[in-house]
């Protein structure tokens, strides 16, 4: 839910793509406790404050592989540093 929070913005022709990306993966799984709590310790482990970039990242690790993209590389890297099975990619 974060990653269409992130993404859509309730326009129908702006948010087409995303649309049509996101309905060629499995659909999303609820947040839950692990996922928070692994986001957690994302957050400690990189001395940052970004939840949102954190609990994206914890998701990732969830699902390897994997392949995030975002428009800010930098905080997702920080996070994910030392981590692998996910690729951070730049739009």
């Amino acid at each position: 839910m974060v990653v269409l929070a992130e993404t859509v913005r309730g326009h129908e022709l702006r948010d087409a793509a995303v649309n049509l990306l996101l309905g060629q993966f499995a659909p999303p799984r609820p947040l839950d406790e692990p996922t928070a709590r692994a986001a957690g310790g994302l957050l400690a482990a990189a001395n940052t404050n970004s939840t949102i970039d954190a609990l994206v990242a914890a998701e990732a690790l969830h699902r390897l592989p994997s392949t995030v993209l975002t428009s800010n590389p930098d905080d997702l890297r920080r996070l994910l540093d030392g981590h692998r099975g996910v690729t951070v990619e730049q739009i």
